[in-house]
């Protein structure tokens, strides 16, 4: 089936926006806990759905799932998604899309006219997020090798997000290496320029081989912007490990986040070959979680 068709076939099928899954923000100095989970990412390349399970098994309390191809949207595929969520009480926070690189090529490219057939694609991720109970896609945006002008860069992701609020989902910037917001500079230009706050995922080993430190990245951001995080752990050796393996200040981060407002959660994002056995990604979370509870709640305890 040709790529146009297809999209309007699957949108077709879905039906037009709607639903309450919008993004909920905490009145500064309310103290909701942060929650870590594991996003299905760590076990690519497995099938999604095994992915899925993978994770599952691990009992994270919110999990992202990272979609990998054309025929991860096809209905009969998100509905048995949306089952296996349903069967474990899985608390889906975000959705990551495999069109991430061609972002670029549909939203903030010179030719304008596919804009609108790009958003045909993306109002069917859209409608997957309300299936499936998240109510973040992550977006990586356009590369900074071609960046556009502050202001048209501005114009066309705000287009992009009010899209995805009709549908109850917020469209989060993360701040990729190879894209224009993984540069604290054009995060603030981005920010300056929207007509409406941007919200962002910021990760962590993104940063890193930005060469810039977690810290400065949310600081450029704004924590009160930041509606999701991307957890990761680093050393001397390796840019990306598990939270708790490496020399990352994680609880100075968080602390910071608290302070500003961060109202959101995160989950353990990490390449297959940055941990050994599904061991490492449960105790990174209980790490996590053991900081963010001392953060938010003042749950004492030794968090090294």
């Amino acid at each position: 089936m040709p790529f146009v068709l297809f999209v309007k076939k699957a949108a077709e099928a879905m039906g037009r926006p709607g639903g309450d899954f919008t993004l909920k923000i905490a009145k500064k100095g309310e103290r909701r806990t942060v929650q870590c989970g594991i996003s299905t990412a760590c076990f690519y390349p497995q099938d999604t759905m095994e992915a899925l399970r993978k994770t599952q098994q691990l009992a994270p309390p919110c999990m992202e799932i990272f979609l990998n191809t054309f025929r991860e949207l096809e209905p009969d595929y998100v509905q048995r998604l949306a089952a296996q969520l349903r069967g474990r009480n899985t608390n889906l926070i975000s959705v990551h899309p495999f069109s991430s690189s061609m972002e670029t090529f549909f939203f903030f490219s010179e030719y304008t006219p596919r804009f609108e057939d790009g958003l045909r694609l993306y109002r069917r991720y859209f409608e997957v997020c309300r299936m499936l109970g998240a109510h973040i896609l992550v977006l990586h945006g356009n590369v900074k090798n071609r960046p556009l002008p502050p202001q048209e860069h501005a114009r066309r992701f705000c287009r992009l997000a009010a899209e995805g609020e009709e549908f109850g989902v917020t469209v989060a910037y993360e701040n990729v290496v190879r894209c224009q917001c993984g540069d604290p500079q054009q995060v603030l230009a981005l920010r300056q320029c929207a007509d409406r706050p941007v919200r962002f995922v910021l990760d962590l080993k993104q940063a890193r081989r930005a060469g810039v430190t977690a810290v400065e990245m949310m600081r450029a951001m704004g924590p009160e912007n930041i509606c999701h995080l991307h957890l990761s752990d680093a050393d001397a050796q390796y840019t990306c490990l598990p939270p708790g393996e490496g020399h990352e200040d994680l609880a100075g981060l968080l602390r910071e986040l608290r302070q500003g407002g961060f109202a959101g959660d995160g989950v353990i994002e990490l390449y297959r070959d940055s941990y050994r056995e599904a061991g490492q990604l449960t105790r990174a979370m209980a790490y996590v979680q053991h900081l963010a509870d001392e953060i938010w709640q003042g749950v004492p305890g030794n968090s090294h």
